[in-house]
C-alpha cells in the first residue's frame, strides 16, 4: 500500500513538472524579466496581431540575459513611472536571447544590444524613430529612462491617431 501511495506522490509531481515547463514559454512572455512586471508583455507574434486588432502601435525591446548593458537599463526602465504609464499606448514586446528575430529590419544599423525599436500597428518596423539624445552610431541603444520615454513619446506622436494615418493614406490602394 504504502509503495502504491509513493507511486502516485512521485507521478503526480512528474505532471506538475511536466505541465509547468509547457506553459514556460508563457509565464516567460507575460514576465518583465526585469524590465517591469507591471507592464503587460507579449511575444512578437502575439503583440503584432493585437497591433493589428488595437491600432496600437509596437514598442520591441531586444535584449540578452548575459548583456552588462542590458541588466544595467532594467531597473531604470522598470522604476519609471513614465515609462509604464505610456506602455499603456503600446503592444509592448520583450525579446530575450534566441527571441531576438532574424529579420534585418530588427537590426537596422546592427546587432548590438539593448535595442528599442518602434512599429506601427500594421508591424512595420520604424527606423526612422531612433533615440536622437544617443550615440549616433547606435541609434536604438537606450541607456536611461528619459531616453526611453522620450522616444516612445516620439513613436506615439508619428505612429497613432491622424498624424499616422496622414502619412499612409496610399497604402491602402
Amino acid at each position: 500500500m504504502q509503495t502504491s501511495i509513493a507511486n502516485i506522490v512521485v507521478f503526480s509531481l512528474l505532471q506538475i513538472l511536466v505541465s509547468f515547463s509547457c506553459f514556460q514559454e508563457v509565464v516567460e512572455a507575460a514576465s518583465g524579466r526585469g524590465f517591469g512586471d507591471n507592464i503587460h508583455w507579449r511575444t512578437l507574434e502575439d503583440g503584432k496581431k493585437e497591433a493589428e486588432a488595437s491600432g496600437l502601435p509596437v514598442m520591441v525591446i531586444i535584449h540578452k540575459s548575459w548583456c552588462g548593458a542590458c541588466k544595467a537599463l532594467k531597473p531604470k526602465f522598470a522604476e519609471s513611472k513614465e515609462i509604464s504609464e505610456l506602455a499603456h499606448n503600446f503592444i509592448m514586446v520583450n525579446l530575450e536571447d534566441e527571441e531576438e528575430p532574424k529579420d534585418e529590419a530588427f537590426s537596422p544599423d546592427g546587432g548590438y544590444i539593448p535595442r528599442i525599436l518602434f512599429l506601427d500597428p500594421s508591424g512595420k518596423v520604424h527606423p526612422e524613430i531612433t533615440n536622437k539624445n544617443g550615440n549616433p552610431s547606435y541609434k536604438y541603444f537606450y541607456s536611461t529612462a528619459e531616453q526611453v520615454v522620450s522616444g516612445m513619446k516620439e513613436a506615439q506622436e508619428k505612429l497613432t491617431g491622424d498624424a499616422f494615418k496622414q502619412g499612409h493614406t496610399g497604402d491602402e490602394l
